[in-house]
């Protein structure tokens, strides 16, 4: 359990980190994995996933320098505000198995993981067992910044119940990204897809 500064409120004081692998590890490298952040008080509007971004480089994460790359204060203002949070990681472009289709596979499979941990909520206690409890699979809000964002839009085209999404400054169109050469390098896009946009059997 790791705490927040002492100002935070005291129902989003304290998160827990989840893994969400196959195995029932955050392998590889500690990549996949959510954050489940105490439950907030009163009535529960919803749960928000914030999906962050960061181009799908591995230096960009939840315990990044950076501030989860621009979302690190998006769980503790959503709970203050009657939502239950999480915040997923996931495999980068750089990880054994990340980039497409990898990556993706990921973000629904710690989809997957959220509605486990409300249907596992009497087998656990204290704070753990209240936040798990407040999870409400049936109302997810996906929030997905940058590259998260994609994630967030392809997300919520495979996931059922389809959630609500919201996509902060998203690569939306991954061809036209490529065309712009997006990210500081410029091959965000094809180091991703691990390939470039060459005709129709490129686009599936």
């Amino acid at each position: 359990v790791v705490s927040l500064p002492e100002q935070t409120m005291a129902a989003v004081a304290s998160w827990w980190d989840i893994p969400y692998g196959p195995d029932g590890t955050s392998a590889p490298e500690n990549s996949r994995f959510l954050r489940l952040h105490a439950a907030p008080e009163g009535e529960v509007h919803g749960t928000l996933v914030v999906i962050h971004g960061g181009y799908w480089k591995n230096k960009f994460g939840l315990d990044d320098p950076y501030g989860n790359a621009g979302t690190a204060s998006l769980a503790p203002f959503f709970c203050r505000r009657g939502f239950s949070a999480v915040e997923l990681e996931y495999r980068r472009r750089d990880h054994e198995g990340g980039g497409w289709p990898g990556t993706n596979e990921d973000i629904l499979a710690a989809l997957r993981k959220v509605a486990d941990l409300k249907s596992e909520a009497d087998s656990s206690d204290g704070g753990r067992k209240a936040a798990m409890a407040a999870l409400r699979p049936d109302r997810l809000v996906l929030y997905g910044h940058s590259a998260g964002g994609c994630l967030a839009l392809w997300a919520g085209h495979h996931h059922s119940p389809a959630p609500l999404v919201v996509a902060a400054a998203p690569v939306a169109d991954l061809i036209r990204g490529h065309e712009l050469r997006v990210s500081d390098e410029g091959d965000a896009v094809e180091l991703y897809m691990k390939q470039v946009p060459a005709g129709e059997a490129s686009l599936a």
